[in-house]
């Protein structure tokens, strides 16, 4: 290119930033539900405890499960991968606020939250919701 010629624009392909880390949030889940598959069951009757910090259920396992799956699926356009992040970012945060709170015996047996969880929760929220709110506040490029 000389300098009097103008500078022309390549469009970019393959997957997005956002698709990318939606994938890889997406992968993470899976990982952490099969290893609350692994954690068996404990001797003393007590909850499970992953990695002797995280206590887990079986309830957290199919949600993560869950989660981990509409990740990887929502990961196959960049506006649905950013809708995924926004949307589970927000429950993963009400969860981890929750946690804060008191909460009654059944919701607790139910859903164990312990200050690791509640710190996970809300640190993966936080992160999910920053990353796919900037990701759908950017302007989108005009199509010729």
């Amino acid at each position: 290119m000389t300098a009097t010629e103008p500078e022309t624009r390549v469009p970019r392909r393959g997957p997005a930033p956002v698709q990318g880390m939606g994938m890889l949030i997406g992968l993470l889940f899976l990982v952490l539900a099969a290893l609350e598959l692994m954690a068996g069951v404990p001797a003393g009757g007590g909850p499970r405890v992953l990695f002797g910090v995280l206590a887990v259920s079986g309830v957290w396992t199919v949600v993560h499960l869950l989660t981990g799956a509409a990740a990887v699926f929502c990961t196959r356009s960049p506006r649905w991968a950013a809708r995924f992040l926004v949307v589970a970012g927000a429950c993963y945060a009400v969860v981890g606020l929750a946690g804060l709170l008191p909460l009654p015996r059944a919701i607790t047996d139910t859903l164990p939250l312990n200050t690791a969880g509640v710190c996970l929760d809300l640190a993966l929220g936080t992160g999910m919701l920053i990353l796919g709110a900037g990701w759908l506040r950017r302007r989108p490029e005009r199509r010729r």
